[in-house]
């Protein structure tokens, strides 16, 4: 079984075009997730203190904190979708913190606390569950967060483990979805795909790049790319009603991995962003100072009636497609 995911709480928001389209037609609960997210944005009424709802990688609220922006995500890791019953329980609660934690990093901001809501199958152990708990732990502790609550409760159908995190971000370093331009270089870290080579259990959350990022060179638009490339690039084009541009051959693939692969694995949790293309010299001089993890520049932002197409050596182009969509496929 191949491990996917899919984030529904806030993430993947609609144009106005698309929210149109999608409230001539009734609700659904077996339309495809894009629908289902569309019928929640109808539905949200944002108070004046929420700045960004549904639509980025984390809502975005005020705080009594001068200068900063709270952060609060939900994410959640189901067995059979995200892992299966052989994870070792350590790289679950790893992996489902990580997750959150990645996209705290996406907004250019720091996890402060998390709650853990965890649904426990009869029969998993109690050395089992302090496993699970320790995995939980260390990945959040090591990035500066601590577990301060949550839920437990029984399960028939599998473990399902939640958690919901607050972090916060300096008004002015607050990285969205929305503001890729015309003429932006795009640039991804890392390399991509693999993740069904237990990629999507031990990755490390890009939180150290994101903040510097923010800092030095404040990015137009940021996404972390659980999705894979493919799928987060349709993300960001939405947000941002603007269009992408690849070059196939720039793309960095993970060892033993193909084009396809890089772009529809998923699961990498890497930073996709843009930045105007006068400061992306400057930025491969200093990130290569700064950090080891490879940093690649993989095309340019273009109109949105370009569409997201891919370009080969040859010139060639093709439409890049959505990845997977959790309504419409199964693991």
């Amino acid at each position: 079984m191949r491990p996917r995911s899919r984030k529904i709480d806030c993430a993947g928001g609609l144009s106005n075009h698309m929210m149109a389209r999608v409230k001539r037609r009734s609700f659904r609960p077996r339309t495809g997730e894009f629908e289902w997210i569309a019928y929640f944005q109808r539905q949200q009424k944002l108070p004046r203190d929420v700045h960004v709802g549904i639509g980025d990688d984390c809502a975005v609220v005020q705080t009594g904190r001068r200068g900063f922006m709270g952060l609060l995500k939900c994410d959640a890791c189901v067995e059979g979708i995200h892992f299966t019953s052989k994870t070792p329980l350590q790289l679950v609660g790893r992996k489902v913190m990580a997750r959150n934690i990645s996209d705290i990093a996406a907004m250019g901001g720091v996890p402060r606390f998390a709650l853990v809501s965890v649904a426990l199958p009869s029969n998993i152990s109690d050395p089992a569950r302090k496993k699970l708990y320790l995995g939980l732990r260390d990945m959040s502790r090591r990035h500066g967060c601590e577990i301060i609550g949550g839920d437990t409760s029984r399960s028939r159908s599998g473990l399902f483990v939640s958690v919901f995190i607050y972090g916060d971000v300096e008004k002015k370093l607050l990285l969205t979805r929305s503001g890729a331009k015309k003429g932006n270089d795009v640039f991804v870290t890392g390399k991509l795909g693999g993740s069904i080579k237990e990629k999507h259990l031990l990755f490390e959350p890009r939180l150290a790049q994101a903040r510097w990022l923010a800092r030095n060179f404040k990015p137009t638009s940021c996404i972390d790319l659980s999705d894979g490339l493919g799928g987060d690039l349709h993300r960001l084009a939405e947000q941002s009603h603007a269009g992408f541009e690849i070059d196939a051959d720039s793309i960095p693939a993970s060892p033993g991995c193909s084009t396809h692969q890089a772009l529809y694995d998923g699961e990498d949790y890497e930073l996709l962003f843009t930045i105007p293309r006068s400061r992306s010299g400057r930025l491969q001089k200093a990130w290569q100072k700064k950090f080891r993890l490879p940093l690649t520049r993989i095309g340019i932002v273009r109109p949105s009636s370009f569409g997201i197409r891919l370009r080969e050596i040859s010139g060639r182009t093709s439409k890049i497609h959505p990845s997977y969509d959790h309504f419409r496929h199964h693991a």
